[in-house]
């Protein structure tokens, strides 16, 4: 999407933003409703005087229609107090760490945008007019990406399997050596500690790269993503670092962890491939790619049972 700035700078930048199917429809949808003729986040409502969206006011109107239909929706009423727009950038960083999960909803609903947009801080010129909140988001990622990997630990001290893959072994072999640290610290008297917190403490300080997704995890180290394959014979946009998460392969990836909780998911892809090819109405050209999908899906289920 090619959009001018106009908000506090009179040089009226150009700038290039990349979106999801949902937001273009969104945007379009926006058009639509303005009553500007040039732009398109104008005022969307005759009874509301000026050319541009005033967020105050958007917040002020959402909370009288909570406030006057509560009778019938049960929800409390929201008190008479000040809040503002930035307000709420704490709130989705503080949901983000306090919901399990929470982060990959997000990742699901704007797919790979929000992978490069925290990667590469494509809103950097955004966030500097409020350090608080890139700090604030970084933090509650970073605690509840620390939660999930301790889960992981965890697991794998019991003996559970925590997935498959070349980068489930790396994982493991990383696990380990927490673990024999830890050992030594406690055999040498360096730690005054005998429970777990002395594996989690030298966990957190150990520079583990990975990624949590809905389908696999990735373990690619953006300092050495040797392995990775949706780095493979594609132009790695300026400043990004990371992977490029469209392009993602986890059947053939070197960084991709297949953990149990993406198994069922799998399946249900399998028996849908299944479906489609037996249904004899498909295109060849189309055959053909639902077949090279099957045979991702197989060697992923393939590998899980083995």
């Amino acid at each position: 999407m090619k959009s001018t700035k106009q908000k506090l700078d009179s040089s009226l930048p150009v700038k290039h933003w990349w979106i999801t199917p949902p937001v273009a429809r969104a945007i379009d949808l926006a058009g639509r409703l303005s009553l500007h003729e040039s732009l398109t986040f104008a005022a969307v409502s005759e009874h509301r005087p000026g050319d541009g969206f005033a967020s105050i006011a958007a917040i002020e109107d959402f909370i009288n229609h909570i406030n006057r239909w509560r009778h019938i929706s049960g929800l409390e009423p929201i008190p008479d107090c000040k809040i503002t727009p930035h307000m709420f950038r704490r709130t989705m960083a503080l949901l983000t760490r306090d919901f399990p999960g929470a982060e990959i909803a997000v990742g699901m609903q704007l797919k790979h945008v929000t992978t490069r947009a925290l990667a590469n801080r494509v809103t950097s010129s955004y966030m500097d007019n409020n350090p608080a909140w890139a700090r604030h988001l970084d933090d509650a990622i970073s605690d509840r990406r620390f939660d999930r990997l301790t889960e992981l630990f965890n697991a794998d001290t019991n003996g559970q399997s925590i997935g498959l893959g070349p980068g489930a072994d790396r994982l493991r072999e990383a696990f380990t050596a927490v673990r024999a640290q830890a050992e030594h610290l406690r055999a040498t008297g360096q730690t005054r500690r005998g429970d777990t917190r002395v594996e989690h403490d030298l966990l957190r300080r150990t520079r583990i790269s990975i990624r949590f997704g809905k389908l696999n995890h990735c373990t690619m180290n953006d300092d050495d993503p040797a392995g990775a394959k949706c780095l493979e014979d594609t132009i790695v946009p300026d400043g990004h670092r990371g992977p490029l998460l469209d392009r993602c392969q986890p059947a053939r990836c070197a960084n991709s962890i297949i953990a149990p909780a993406h198994l069922p998911i799998w399946s249900a892809e399998q028996s849908s491939l299944h479906r489609l090819l037996d249904t004899g109405t498909l295109a060849p050209n189309h055959r053909r790619n639902i077949e090279v999908q099957l045979k991702d899906v197989d060697r992923v289920l393939g590998r899980s049972i083995q």
